[in-house]
């Protein structure tokens, strides 16, 4: 394909310095994608001091691009600091993660921006992994022969891409994960925003029964949520700290 469309990395942090640069440096080493094509955007809820400073300088070393940035005016938790992150990104495609998810395998981007490219029905792909979900999958087969010619499964058919639809009446309840995910801009103009002022593990519920809700009310058009079969597994090391159920759980620390 001539022309990619941009993607920008949005990363959520909050005074995690150490993580955040071991999870910059896990997508440099593993996430493949068109580098003009990409941006990376921060994602802080207030940490004080210079965090924000230290960090665009961070990425503008390692990547050599000057990162957009968003910054509460307080620390207001999980919630609203996503919020105006994803409100501020132009580009039609967002790789979301949270400043602790360590990408420890070869991710090809352009494998499921090419499926999105070709099915506008899908929203959202999920990278994180299935550990302990019960799902119900179906699955399709998409050509991104217009884009990937050269792409092939095994000994399959070269430009043919294996895609898994998660059922929206599937018996887990996190259909749609705050982890490592691949999402379009108009996604949450469909499923709406995460509602604001909860705790951290709150948060995620709320907007998982959201979702799941829509999907079942209206699987017509609610946009789908899939998986590609080699992401089924775990392949990032979820290395934070917990803070959820503590004093310290307003949403300000990524754990989900």
């Amino acid at each position: 394909m001539s022309t990619w469309p941009e993607v920008t990395i949005v990363i959520c942090t909050y005074d995690r310095r150490a993580e955040f640069e071991r999870t910059l440096d896990g997508l440099i080493k593993n996430l493949s994608y068109p580098a003009d094509r990409l941006k990376f955007m921060i994602a802080d809820d207030h940490t004080p001091g210079n965090y924000v400073r230290d960090l665009q300088d961070l990425v503008e070393a390692k990547t050599g691009k000057i990162p957009l940035f968003s910054v509460t005016p307080r620390n207001m938790g999980w919630g609203r600091n996503v919020n105006i992150a994803l409100q501020l990104v132009e580009s039609p495609y967002t790789f979301f993660t949270e400043d602790d998810y360590v990408l420890t395998k070869p991710l090809d981007l352009r494998v499921g921006i090419a499926m999105m490219e070709k099915s506008p029905e899908i929203g959202y792909i999920r990278y994180r992994g299935c550990a302990g979900d019960t799902l119900v999958f179906h699955q399709q087969e998409v050509r991104i022969d217009n884009h990937l010619p050269h792409y092939q499964e095994g000994v399959g058919l070269p430009g043919r891409a294996t895609l898994l639809i998660i059922d929206g009446n599937s018996p887990a309840l996190y259909i749609y994960t705050n982890g490592p995910h691949l999402k379009r801009n108009t996604f949450h103009r469909v499923y709406g925003y995460y509602i604001e002022g909860l705790k951290l593990g709150e948060t995620e519920e709320s907007f998982a029964h959201l979702v799941k809700d829509r999907m079942r009310s209206d699987p017509t058009t609610a946009p789908w949520i899939a998986i590609l079969p080699d992401w089924i597994p775990m392949h990032f090391d979820h290395i934070g700290k917990s803070f959820q159920h503590t004093d310290k759980d307003n949403g300000g620390v990524s754990d989900v």
